[in-house]
């Protein structure tokens, strides 16, 4: 499969930018995956790119020559050229883009409603509209796709395990949109954030600098967590009773789990005791790799309010 077909699958524009630079739209939807393809194959991606131009403006953004066939099920299709409307698309009924395989899959279905009419179990007129949808589809795929991947195609797909676009289908493949968009719509309020939580360790730190101790309020906890700078700190009396960790023990700690960080404090807040590297551990228990406080004390514990 040519790269600019997967990224076409995945609902992704591919151009070249004036400033010669690959872009790929929408960005929400450029998964691990697709950024280490485009890592390895950018020239082979470059070369399709260029190859299947739109434009010959060099100094507009160079777009491929898309042109896209959707088709449902019972044959009927449209032509599009902007891939971002997606792999699949849920019109009642559901269409998918035309590939080698699917047009396997509806040559068979083609052929069996030929031997239904044949039988005088298909009616003329329906037959009619299915061979006319079919003609259709099989010109645009001798021009788009070739003779050669359709005759391939024909002889390797297993129409039996072949699933059609559905209903089903639509519905697995919208989540993996949703789960993206979700996921980017995460990272976008992180980044927003990130300033905010960046001020709450400065001050974290500072207040470790200069008073040895700093106090937060924890949203996994529900509690206040005392951080001291060492073991030998002295905390107000306001906070006597609440669980104490020290630098080297959040350090420990970051990268754990919400309840991992749960269970940890209710040990240290019952038993008392100190949070120690996997290596030193009678019990076998593991910690995560260490990390700088700046990078995890907020994730770690949630901070819900400013250090006290």
């Amino acid at each position: 499969m040519a790269y600019l077909e997967i990224l076409t699958k995945n609902a992704l524009r591919a151009s070249i930018q004036p400033d010669s630079k690959l872009r790929l739209e929408p960005d929400w939807l450029i998964t691990d995956d697709i950024r280490r393809l485009v890592r390895e194959h950018r020239e082979e991606l470059v070369t399709e790119i260029m190859a299947s131009q739109g434009s010959a403006d060099p100094s507009a953004e160079v777009v491929p020559d898309y042109h896209i066939l959707w088709v449902a099920i019972d044959l009927d299709s449209f032509e599009e050229h902007d891939p971002r409307f997606g792999y699949e698309l849920d019109c009642e009924p559901v269409y998918r883009m035309l590939d080698a395989s699917y047009y396997a899959w509806l040559r068979h279905r083609m052929e069996n409603a030929r031997k239904s009419h044949e039988t005088g179990r298909l009616d003329d007129a329906t037959f009619d509209t299915l061979r006319a949808r079919f003609n259709v589809i099989h010109n645009w795929a001798i021009r788009y796709i070739g003779h050669d991947a359709l005759r391939q195609a024909v002889r390797t797909t297993n129409v039996k395990s072949y699933a059609p676009p559905s209903e089903q289908t639509f519905a697995a493949y919208r989540k993996t949109w949703d789960d993206a968009w979700n996921a980017h719509q995460l990272q976008q309020a992180l980044s927003s954030n990130s300033t905010a939580q960046s001020d709450h360790a400065h001050r974290l730190e500072h207040a470790l600098a200069t008073r040895g101790y700093a106090g937060i309020r924890s949203s996994i906890i529900e509690d206040i967590v005392v951080f001291v700078r060492e073991d030998s700190v002295v905390v107000p009396a306001k906070w006597a009773d609440k669980v104490k960790f020290t630098m080297d023990e959040l350090k420990l700690m970051i990268g754990s789990s919400p309840e991992a960080v749960k269970q940890i404090h209710e040990v240290k807040r019952v038993f008392g005791g100190k949070v120690v590297p996997a290596d030193d551990d009678p019990f076998g228990a593991t910690t995560a790799k260490p990390l700088s406080i700046i990078d995890g004390q907020n994730t770690l514990f949630t901070a819900a309010t400013g250090t006290k």
